[in-house]
């Protein structure tokens, strides 16, 4: 997966004026009045429109919030060069965030910064979303960054410290949430009725106090998680260092779909490092949940009455650690169950497919999970597992791509896809194919680079030239 981008301009040192904002507020913020200082409570009133040109600066001078309206249009486009910036005078106190409660659609904010967002110790549903709340709308957020965000009061009311999505099919992708903190789904919350999609989100080192230190899935929604490193986030509580999936199955037929996810390094001081499943039913596919911490279920710990057991199918549950269940976890008190296939599972767990064998991550000390050439998690998953038209994986390279020096010991019609986040794409070094990495490549890949052969164009672009030589070289010495 290629990280979000990451925003390291503020615009503050070049602003050409100071413009003091509040009531209702439409048209265009520009670079020209930037800094915008928020002096009270600002709304896009309902129908209208605000543009927020990129490089500008918003500064809350107290908690002052941002509401655009029902039906209003708020479009916040940065670049990757000059972002929007959301921040606050007073760090301590903060401002209040940006809320669109029934906003249009069409909203758009992307290439922005938010950061210093406080809802502290306001009733409940006010306290509700730290950074930004999408209620009643599906705008998309993209390619942006939150951090130093907060939602908590002392009743713990507070979620989503730095997106909030309440009955809202919102995109959520490309972006970088750190450093937040909430009393549940401190990265991201996700509740009532909707399915967002979230997806290439780099969510780390968030604390929630409750459940759900990364994100936190509450009731009656079905949101689709997909492609995200979830790493480094912590909680306690109800649990879910990574995630906290409550959506409430039994009672409303609602679920979250997790697929091709790297969850890993998360703790919890309760149950479900990686992820707690709490009465819930998640369908979880090809995702990494390794390396987690927890009292109970270090990977994935499951509390239901048996008929609502969540699925794992085409994951990694590798190196996690707890008091009991090191890898995956149930509460017995329950009759809680919890289905597994077609996984490589540490010390193995019952269900079809299922292996216990290293996995040969690349450098997992460095986060590195991609697997190595004989890996037995190489064309060892289920084909019909995979969500439809699902075909990339992580890095977005194709899935189902066969390796001719590995069996095939997974489910479905060949080529059949690999176990895990990402799918072995072969060794480039092996040029002519033999399974082993030598002098004969060398002399094949020489004889089809001085013929022209299409073959021999090794960087792909295009042209056969010393490129392809300089190319070819490097992974041949890396190997495999």
């Amino acid at each position: 997966m290629k990280a979000p981008m990451i925003l390291i301009a503020i615009a503050a040192g070049s602003a050409l004026a100071q413009t003091q904002v509040s009531g209702d507020q439409s048209g265009a913020w520009t670079l020209q009045g930037s800094p915008y200082e928020l002096a009270g409570d600002v709304t896009v009133p309902p129908g209208q429109s605000l543009s927020i040109e990129p490089g500008v600066l918003v500064v809350g001078q107290g908690n002052y919030s941002i509401t655009v309206a029902s039906g209003a249009t708020i479009t916040a486009v940065g670049v990757a060069e000059s972002p929007i910036t959301f921040t606050a005078t007073d760090h301590s106190i903060g401002w209040r965030g940006m809320k669109l409660d029934g906003a249009s659609d069409a909203s758009r904010i992307s290439y922005c910064l938010f950061e210093y967002a406080k809802a502290a110790n306001l009733p409940y549903p006010q306290v509700r979303g730290g950074a930004l709340a999408i209620l009643n709308c599906s705008p998309e957020v993209t390619h942006s960054e939150f951090r130093f965000n907060l939602s908590h009061n002392s009743n713990s009311n507070g979620v989503g410290g730095g997106i909030l999505t309440e009955t809202s099919n919102a995109t959520i992708a490309w972006n970088w949430l750190h450093d937040n903190n909430a009393d549940s789904g401190a990265g991201v919350c996700i509740t009532e009725y909707g399915a967002p999609d979230v997806h290439h989100n780099r969510i780390e080192a968030n604390h929630a106090s409750y459940a759900g230190g990364g994100m936190y899935f509450g009731a009656r929604s079905s949101p689709v998680v997909h492609d995200n490193v979830i790493t480094g986030n912590s909680s306690s509580g109800w649990g879910g260092g990574g995630i906290n999936s409550w959506t409430g199955y039994i009672y409303y037929n609602t679920y979250a779909t997790l697929y091709n996810n790297v969850i890993a390094g998360n703790t919890t001081s309760a149950a479900g490092g990686g992820i707690y499943c709490r009465y819930d039913r998640a369908v979880m596919a090809n995702n990494l949940i390794c390396f987690n911490q927890a009292s109970s279920g270090g990977g994935v710990f499951a509390l239901n009455q048996g008929y609502s057991a969540p699925w794992v199918d085409n994951c990694i549950v590798w190196g996690n650690t707890a008091g009991s269940g090191a890898q995956i976890g149930l509460e017995g008190s329950t009759g809680s169950q919890i289905a597994v296939a077609y996984s490589d599972v540490q010390r193995g767990y019952p269900g079809q497919g299922n292996i216990d064998a290293d996995p040969r991550f690349a450098d997992a000390g460095s986060g590195d999970y991609h697997t190595l050439a004989g890996s037995p998690c190489i064309d060892a998953g289920n084909n019909p597992s995979v969500p439809f038209g699902v075909d990339l994986d992580l890095d977005g390279k194709p899935r189902f791509v066969d390796d001719p020096f590995t069996s095939d010991t997974g489910g479905g019609v060949a080529p059949l896809v690999d176990i895990g986040p990402y799918e072995y794409q072969g060794c480039p070094g092996d040029f002519n194919g033999d399974g082993a990495v030598n002098t004969l490549d060398v002399l094949a890949f020489l004889n089809a680079w001085t013929a022209g052969d299409s073959a021999a164009d090794f960087n792909g672009d295009g042209a056969v030239n010393t490129l392809d030589v300089l190319a070819f070289l490097n992974a041949w010495t890396t190997g495999c």
